[in-house]
């Protein structure tokens, strides 16, 4: 079956639904922002608590997590920041925010009490796919390329 050439109401479409997905795009960047602000200060009071209360490992725990939770907004926005320049996606960058959230998760078995040990394995199984992918993508990017 033969492909015709694109009318003037595919070409409105098309131009439409581009620009609903930069509007999605930007408000997703503007919700990021406002996660990333709040997070810091959650950051900065954890340090307060660190720096002030007698030492604990649950404080130094949850303080990790909360920065760790920064980090993953951090990476996420630089991934829509090089997606509006470039209309690329960028795996190693969301592949770095998953494995970033592993981590978090490796760190959060510490002082929950009920973590199976397949919980466990499968974060385990998952970081190390999460590793061996970023390895295997290396700085390659995905183009969404319009026709």
């Amino acid at each position: 079956m033969a492909t015709s050439a694109p009318t003037g109401y595919d070409s409105f479409i098309a131009g439409f639904l581009d620009k609903v997905e930069s509007a999605v795009y930007l408000l997703v960047s503007i919700f990021l922002v406002i996660m990333a602000i709040m997070t810091l200060f959650i950051v900065g009071k954890d340090l307060a608590r660190f720096l002030f209360e007698p030492f604990s490992l649950e404080t130094l725990v949850l303080a990790l997590n909360d920065l760790l939770v920064t980090l993953i907004i951090a990476e996420l926005i630089q991934t829509v920041v090089v997606y509006f320049k470039s209309h690329q996606l960028e795996l190693k960058l969301i592949l770095a925010a998953g494995l970033t959230a592993m981590i978090r998760r490796v760190l959060v078995f510490g002082v929950e009490p009920n973590i199976t040990w397949e919980e466990m394995a499968i974060t385990a199984l998952l970081i190390l796919i999460i590793t061996v992918a970023i390895y295997l993508v290396g700085e390659k990017k995905v183009k969404f390329e319009r026709e």
